[in-house]
Protein backbone atom coordinates (compact mmCIF):
# COMPACT_ATOMS: atom_id res chain seq x y z
CA UNK A 1 0.00 0.00 0.00
CA UNK A 2 1.13 3.56 -0.56
CA UNK A 3 2.05 5.76 2.37
CA UNK A 4 -0.74 7.36 4.34
CA UNK A 5 0.64 10.81 3.51
CA UNK A 6 -0.56 10.23 -0.01
CA UNK A 7 -3.00 7.32 0.13
CA UNK A 8 -4.26 5.75 -3.06
CA UNK A 9 -8.05 5.57 -3.20
CA UNK A 10 -9.86 3.58 -5.90
CA UNK A 11 -13.51 4.28 -6.57
CA UNK A 12 -15.83 2.20 -8.74
CA UNK A 13 -18.80 4.36 -9.69
CA UNK A 14 -20.78 4.11 -12.94
CA UNK A 15 -22.71 7.39 -12.61
CA UNK A 16 -20.58 10.29 -13.94
CA UNK A 17 -22.37 12.88 -11.77
CA UNK A 18 -21.82 10.82 -8.62
CA UNK A 19 -18.17 10.27 -9.60
CA UNK A 20 -17.63 14.01 -10.01
CA UNK A 21 -19.26 14.74 -6.66
CA UNK A 22 -17.09 12.09 -4.99
CA UNK A 23 -13.96 13.51 -6.61
CA UNK A 24 -14.84 16.98 -5.32
CA UNK A 25 -15.77 15.66 -1.86
CA UNK A 26 -12.46 13.82 -1.46
CA UNK A 27 -10.65 16.90 -2.77
CA UNK A 28 -12.39 18.99 -0.07
CA UNK A 29 -10.67 16.85 2.58
CA UNK A 30 -7.30 16.95 0.78
CA UNK A 31 -7.46 13.41 -0.59
CA UNK A 32 -6.40 13.83 -4.20
CA UNK A 33 -4.89 10.44 -5.08
CA UNK A 34 -8.25 9.13 -6.28
CA UNK A 35 -8.67 6.91 -9.33
CA UNK A 36 -12.15 6.31 -10.76
CA UNK A 37 -13.29 3.26 -12.68
CA UNK A 38 -16.80 3.01 -14.07
CA UNK A 39 -17.51 -0.64 -13.25
CA UNK A 40 -16.37 -3.44 -11.01
CA UNK A 41 -14.59 -5.40 -13.75
CA UNK A 42 -12.37 -2.41 -14.55
CA UNK A 43 -11.66 -1.97 -10.84
CA UNK A 44 -10.54 -5.61 -10.48
CA UNK A 45 -8.36 -5.30 -13.62
CA UNK A 46 -6.80 -2.09 -12.28
CA UNK A 47 -6.00 -3.75 -8.96
CA UNK A 48 -4.45 -6.72 -10.79
CA UNK A 49 -2.24 -4.26 -12.66
CA UNK A 50 -1.25 -2.55 -9.38
CA UNK A 51 -0.35 -5.94 -7.90
CA UNK A 52 2.14 -6.47 -10.73
CA UNK A 53 3.95 -3.32 -9.55
CA UNK A 54 3.69 -4.34 -5.88
CA UNK A 55 1.27 -1.54 -5.09
CA UNK A 56 -2.10 -1.74 -3.43
CA UNK A 57 -4.75 0.88 -2.85
CA UNK A 58 -5.22 2.07 0.73
CA UNK A 59 -8.98 2.27 0.30
CA UNK A 60 -11.61 1.10 -2.17
CA UNK A 61 -15.04 2.73 -2.43
CA UNK A 62 -17.64 1.00 -4.58
CA UNK A 63 -21.17 1.52 -5.74
CA UNK A 64 -23.41 -1.47 -5.24
CA UNK A 65 -25.32 -1.42 -8.52
CA UNK A 66 -22.94 -1.21 -11.48
CA UNK A 67 -22.86 -2.78 -14.93
CA UNK A 68 -20.53 -5.65 -15.92
CA UNK A 69 -19.55 -6.57 -12.33
CA UNK A 70 -21.59 -5.17 -9.44
CA UNK A 71 -20.46 -4.32 -5.93
CA UNK A 72 -21.23 -7.77 -4.57
CA UNK A 73 -19.05 -9.36 -7.25
CA UNK A 74 -16.22 -6.94 -6.45
CA UNK A 75 -16.39 -7.76 -2.74
CA UNK A 76 -16.33 -11.50 -3.45
CA UNK A 77 -13.34 -11.18 -5.79
CA UNK A 78 -11.31 -8.98 -3.45
CA UNK A 79 -12.05 -10.92 -0.29
CA UNK A 80 -11.03 -14.29 -1.76
CA UNK A 81 -7.58 -13.00 -2.78
CA UNK A 82 -4.99 -13.07 0.01
CA UNK A 83 -3.29 -9.93 -1.35
CA UNK A 84 -6.47 -7.83 -1.38
CA UNK A 85 -8.62 -9.32 1.36
CA UNK A 86 -7.57 -6.76 3.99
CA UNK A 87 -7.95 -3.58 1.94
CA UNK A 88 -10.72 -1.42 3.46
CA UNK A 89 -13.71 -1.66 1.14
CA UNK A 90 -16.53 0.84 1.64
CA UNK A 91 -19.85 0.58 -0.19
CA UNK A 92 -21.55 3.86 -1.09
CA UNK A 93 -24.93 3.22 -2.67
CA UNK A 94 -28.39 4.69 -3.11
CA UNK A 95 -30.01 1.65 -1.53
CA UNK A 96 -31.44 1.86 1.96
CA UNK A 97 -32.55 -1.77 1.98
CA UNK A 98 -31.52 -3.58 5.15
CA UNK A 99 -31.23 -6.79 3.09
CA UNK A 100 -28.74 -5.15 0.70
CA UNK A 101 -26.73 -3.64 3.54
CA UNK A 102 -26.66 -6.89 5.51
CA UNK A 103 -25.67 -8.91 2.43
CA UNK A 104 -22.69 -6.72 1.49
CA UNK A 105 -21.49 -6.62 5.08
CA UNK A 106 -21.74 -10.42 5.25
CA UNK A 107 -19.67 -10.67 2.05
CA UNK A 108 -16.91 -8.64 3.68
CA UNK A 109 -17.52 -4.94 3.08
CA UNK A 110 -15.80 -2.83 5.71
CA UNK A 111 -18.59 -0.27 5.91
CA UNK A 112 -21.75 0.85 4.14
CA UNK A 113 -23.10 4.35 3.52
CA UNK A 114 -26.24 5.42 1.71
CA UNK A 115 -25.47 8.15 -0.83
CA UNK A 116 -26.61 11.49 0.56
CA UNK A 117 -28.56 14.08 -1.39
CA UNK A 118 -26.38 17.07 -0.46
CA UNK A 119 -22.74 17.75 -1.24
CA UNK A 120 -21.99 18.84 2.33
CA UNK A 121 -23.29 15.50 3.62
CA UNK A 122 -21.10 13.71 1.07
CA UNK A 123 -18.06 15.64 2.28
CA UNK A 124 -18.99 14.55 5.81
CA UNK A 125 -19.12 10.92 4.71
CA UNK A 126 -15.79 11.11 2.88
CA UNK A 127 -14.25 12.72 5.96
CA UNK A 128 -15.62 9.92 8.15
CA UNK A 129 -14.29 7.31 5.73
CA UNK A 130 -10.84 8.92 5.57
CA UNK A 131 -10.59 9.30 9.35
CA UNK A 132 -11.60 5.72 9.98
CA UNK A 133 -9.93 3.83 7.15
CA UNK A 134 -6.94 5.98 6.17
CA UNK A 135 -5.87 7.01 9.68
CA UNK A 136 -5.16 10.52 8.45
Amino acid sequence: MTTMHNPLILIAEDDPDDALMLKDAFSEIDQNMVTFLNNGKLLIEHIQHLLLTNKLPNLIVIDLNMPVLDGRGVIKELRKNTETKNIPLVVLSTTKSKEDIDSVMALGASEFFTKPTSFSDLVGITNTIANKWLNT
